[in-house]
């Protein structure tokens, strides 16, 4: 056996073993619970993703005194296409894995193109949600960029292609600083001296090249991902007015403003529609906010907005 399908297995084997599947009302859910105590915070998962972005972006959220539930929307991993296709239909879905599991309430944070859907489910259930943080978070119509050749190419191709992931994944143990810059080149609209001045902090913080090996990892293997990004990509295309309006939990909303995938637009958007919400706009942050150089205090205003509304 080559090496490329002894990562393949390898790597879906992890996978299945960080998991569980829960039939629900809506069908069968993969999903996995950190933490043993504290209100719950549920993460809607960018694309492509699927529960394991979680501990690979957001695993500074960890031990922070939350039990935080990361599921795979529909079209990832272990969850089914056919459980929700739509924004509308993967927050019903997500009411009831909540309800199966015994959850009452729960903070909801929407990373990315989870952001629809985290949206709809406060409208939806606005009983069912003590907390909104929207990151990074498309809140309006979304279309891979025609002047961004990179994204154009990773999302029309190599994201769908194993070979690449498996190269890649390898890459960020070997050159972790290639694919550091590599992301930063697509993610962010950095000046070239501001992309090499944090390529250079991210290498000397063991934290963040983890981020890295662990991003990649997070993606893969594409044939496990490949329809929820199609079926993403689709459904972001067909955006129109999302309810914002009608949000009713307290919404803390983070976005970078170097962020060249989703445009720090939408996050103005959603603050001028969103009542209870705040933005707090990081200077020189971009779509992986992990890699920032303000991940610290990212980290904490999270922390600090979800112990203000955690319910007592």
């Amino acid at each position: 056996m080559n090496f490329y399908m002894k990562w393949k297995e390898s790597l879906i084997k992890k996978i299945f073993a960080g998991s569980t599947i829960i039939n629900t009302k809506g069908g069968p859910v993969e999903y996995t619970v950190d933490g043993n105590s504290g209100p719950y915070v549920m993460v809607m998962h960018g694309a492509p993703g699927g529960y394991d972005q979680t501990a690979a972006l957001f695993g500074d959220m960890l031990g922070k005194g939350f039990r935080v539930l990361s599921w795979s929307r529909p079209g990832y991993l272990r969850t089914p296409l056919e459980d929700g296709a739509t924004f509308e239909k993967q927050a019903d879905l997500a009411a009831a894995l909540i309800d199966s599991l015994g959850i009452d309430r729960i903070a909801v944070l929407g990373y990315s193109a989870g952001g629809p859907s985290a949206i709809y489910f406060n409208v939806a259930y606005p009983d069912k949600v003590w907390a909104l943080i929207l990151e990074c978070a498309v809140t309006r119509r979304w279309r891979i960029s025609p002047g961004n050749i990179e994204e154009k190419i990773y999302f029309g191709h190599l994201v769908y292609d194993d070979a690449f992931l498996w190269a890649a994944d390898a890459a960020a143990h070997i050159t972790p600083r290639l694919i550091g810059m590599s992301t930063i080149e697509m993610e962010s609209s950095l000046e070239r001296d501001e992309q090499k001045k944090l390529i250079d902090d991210i290498m000397e913080d063991k934290q963040r090249v983890e981020v890295l090996k662990n991003m990649i990892k997070s993606m893969s293997p594409a044939e496990l991902r490949r329809d929820g990004i199609k079926n993403d990509i689709a459904q972001l295309h067909r955006i129109k007015d999302l309810p914002m309006k009608n949000v009713t939990a307290p919404t803390l909303i983070i976005h970078g403003s170097d962020d060249a995938d989703v445009s720090v637009a939408d996050a103005q958007l959603a603050a001028t529609k969103i009542p209870e919400s705040e933005l707090y706009l990081v200077p020189g942050g971009f779509h992986v906010m992990a890699l920032t150089d303000s991940i610290d205090q990212i980290t904490g205003e999270r922390v600090s907005f979800l112990q203000k509304h955690s319910p007592r």
